[in-house]
C-alpha cells in the first residue's frame, strides 16, 4: 500500500501537560513518521477556514467550542505518513485519548476523518510551511464552497442563533470547573412538569451523537422535549457526549415514545426501556467501570 498523510492536532490541554512526545511516540509505535511539525495559535479567522465544513452561520455553538477549546491557546501540529495513515492516525488518537484525556473537552488529540477533512485543515494548520503545502491536493479558494460536513438537521432557534448570546451563557460553563463541561456525573434526566401517569420509563442514547453538530443535537432536544429550557438541553447533551449508553429523559412509556419518534427523526438513536431496567443498567455500570465516553471508542 502506497503512504499516505494524516495529521496530528495536539489540544491546548496536550500542549499544557507537555504530551508531546507521548505523542510522537504513540505515531512512531502504530508505524507512522512525523515529516513537519510546529506550533499553532489560531484565531477566529482560521478556526473559520479550518473547520469550514461546518458553517458559523449555521453552526454558532459548534463554533463558539472551537473557539474556546482551540483559540489563541498554544497548539502543536504533526504531519505524519506511512501506510493507511488516516486510520493508522486514528487508532492512535483512541488510545492517546483512553491514556490520557481527563474528560470530554480535555481529550488531547484530534486528527482528520477522511481525505478532505485532512487537506481542509492542513491548509490552515500548514500555511506558510513549504513541508506542509506541498502535500496538498487542493485550492480551496475563500473557503465559502467547502462541502458541509453535517447533513441538514435542526438548526437552533433563532433567538440562540447569535453567538455573542451564546458565549454569554457557555463562557461561564466553560470556566467553572463544577459545571457540566467538566464533571464526570451524571445529571437527572429530563422529566416533564407536565408528565401524567408515572414515570416508569427512561430515554437514552445507544449510538455516539458525533455526526450530529452540537446545534444540532440541541436542536432536536428543544423540539423533542416539551419545556426544556436551553442551558438544560445543553448539560444533557455534553453529558451524552462524556457517558455511552446516557439516559436523556424520563417519563410514561407514551410520553418517553413520543420523545423518541422525534429524536431518531432527527438522527439520534435514542431506545427506551423501563426505569428499572435503567437503575440496573447504571448500576452495572458504576460496578464495571464502564463510564467510558464515545470519544475514546
Amino acid at each position: 500500500m502506497a503512504d499516505q498523510h494524516s495529521l496530528f492536532l495536539i489540544k491546548p490541554d496536550g500542549v499544557e501537560r507537555n504530551l508531546e512526545q507521548a505523542v510522537v511516540e504513540a505515531a512512531q509505535d502504530a508505524g507512522l513518521t512525523v515529516v513537519c511539525r510546529h506550533r499553532l495559535l489560531l484565531g477566529e479567522e482560521e478556526i473559520v477556514r479550518a473547520w469550514a465544513d461546518t458553517r458559523r452561520t449555521e453552526h454558532p455553538l459548534e463554533h463558539l467550542s472551537l473557539d474556546l477549546w482551540y483559540g489563541a491557546r498554544p497548539m502543536e501540529m504533526l504531519l505524519v505518513t506511512g501506510p493507511d495513515a488516516l486510520t493508522g492516525a486514528d487508532r492512535v488518537k483512541s488510545r492517546v485519548r483512553a491514556g490520557y484525556r481527563r474528560g470530554p473537552f480535555t481529550n488531547v488529540l484530534h486528527t482528520p476523518d477522511h481525505l478532505g477533512e485532512f487537506e481542509l485543515q492542513l491548509s490552515v494548520f500548514g500555511r506558510g510551511c513549504e513541508t506542509c503545502t506541498a502535500v496538498l491536493t487542493t485550492d480551496f479558494g475563500d473557503y465559502s464552497t467547502v462541502p458541509q460536513a453535517y447533513p441538514p438537521g435542526t438548526l437552533l432557534p433563532e433567538e440562540w442563533r447569535d453567538i455573542a448570546r451564546l458565549r454569554k451563557l457557555i463562557q461561564p460553563l466553560w470556566d467553572d470547573p463544577d459545571s457540566c463541561f467538566w464533571r464526570p456525573a451524571y445529571p437527572e434526566p429530563f422529566c416533564s412538569e407536565q408528565s401524567v401517569g408515572t414515570a416508569d420509563h427512561a430515554l437514552y442514547i445507544a449510538a455516539s451523537p458525533h455526526q450530529l453538530s452540537f446545534d444540532n443535537l440541541i436542536g432536536a432536544m428543544l423540539t423533542a422535549l416539551p419545556g426544556i429550557d436551553f442551558a438544560r438541553a445543553t448539560e444533557l447533551i455534553i453529558s451524552a457526549l462524556h457517558h455511552r449508553d446516557f439516559t436523556l429523559a424520563v417519563g410514561t412509556a407514551e410520553e418517553c415514545g413520543r420523545y423518541r419518534a422525534s429524536l431518531m427523526a432527527q438522527g439520534l438513536v435514542t431506545p427506551v426501556r423501563t426505569l428499572d431496567q435503567d437503575t440496573l443498567r447504571r448500576a452495572e455500570q458504576v460496578r464495571s467501570g464502564g463510564l467510558t465516553d464515545f470519544a475514546t471508542a
